[in-house]
């Protein structure tokens, strides 16, 4: 009869310890939602030191709690997260890869658990800071490390709006994964980074005119990459053009290159810079695929930024003509 109640006492003390796990796993999780929420609303605009110091709490309690139950799983996203707010939203680089490297090398010695979103998130940090270098050395660590898993994956689709990108892992052997697909864009990404030379190519416009990038040299050219239908686009597309009415007298040109497959119909827009339907000689070397994007170039045909919009681009662009 003893034994039944030790047994019965020590299956209760079980499951009261398994549901505290449960709790904490599921307040982590609400906790680490709530967070990612808040900063995809956010966006990329400017916030006071109050807003910051109030996002920078919540993701160091996310990483503390992670800590503190020495949850691998955990622990890779909280430093994830963090490194998002250091390098996507706040342009510290370099704190954000301290973050990753320590995330790293907490767990590497725990059994089951996949740190290959770190190494990407490393990549990709390393790819807005412009550093290919750094990016190379990642994907060296990655290769040599135990989360390696090479197996080829292929991807189709993305090249039109509303055409999704598939992803899939066929049987045969290789030395491609998705993980390191995704670091070997941001290698690409990286060459063509903020303080990076933009690469030349002689493009022809809807019009029939060919021209060279470099012809362009001592201006402020915004090169747009788009497709009709992506929203980002056709709602940045008005400030654009008050932003060419107002200076493009003083130097500032734009060049927008569609990345749809049929591209005709595109003098309806009526346009009034150069509209080139496709540039391969640009898309491959950047690692474009079918997302809009844009980059702002100085004088010098060097990378200013990539992808700004709104008021960014505005000042930008103001800015590099010395306004």
């Amino acid at each position: 009869m003893r034994r039944i109640l030790m047994g019965m006492v020590m299956a209760a003390v079980l499951a009261s310890v398994a549901g505290a796990f449960g709790q904490e796993a599921a307040s982590f999780d609400a906790k680490y939602n709530a967070v990612l929420s808040k900063l995809q609303s956010m966006g990329y605009g400017y916030y006071s030191e109050k807003e910051w110091a109030e996002i920078d709490r919540s993701v160091d309690d996310l990483v503390s709690d992670a800590a503190r139950h020495y949850d691998g799983s955990a622990i890779v996203k909280a430093a994830v997260i963090k490194a998002m707010v250091l390098s996507d939203m706040r342009r510290k680089h370099a704190e954000a890869v301290e973050v990753l490297q320590a995330a790293r090398k907490k767990i590497s010695k725990m059994e089951g658990v996949d740190a290959s979103k770190l190494y990407v998130k490393e990549a990709e940090v390393q790819a807005e800071a412009g550093n290919a270098a750094a990016v190379s050395d990642v994907i060296a660590a990655y290769k040599a490390s135990k989360y390696y898993d090479p197996k080829p994956y292929a991807w189709s689709g993305g090249t039109k709006p509303g055409d999704p990108l598939l992803v899939a892992r066929p049987g045969a052997t290789g030395g491609d994964s998705l993980p390191l697909t995704i670091m070997e864009k941001a290698l690409v990404r990286a060459k063509s980074a903020p303080g990076v030379a933009f690469p030349d190519a002689t493009l022809t416009d809807i019009a029939g005119r060919s021209f060279a990038l470099s012809s362009l040299r001592g201006k402020v050219v915004l090169v747009d990459f788009f497709a009709r239908g992506w929203k980002v686009w056709e709602e940045s597309l008005p400030q654009v053009q008050d932003l060419w009415n107002r200076y493009n007298s003083s130097g500032f040109e734009v060049v927008s290159i569609c990345l749809e497959p049929n591209a005709t119909g595109l003098e309806a827009h009526g346009l009034p810079w150069s509209v080139v339907a496709g540039a391969p000689a640009l898309t491959r070397p950047l690692g474009i695929f079918g997302e809009t994007t844009s980059y702002l170039l100085d004088a010098n045909g060097m990378v200013i930024a990539r992808n700004l919009r709104g008021q960014d681009l505005a000042f930008a662009v103001r800015r590099a003509l010395g306004k």
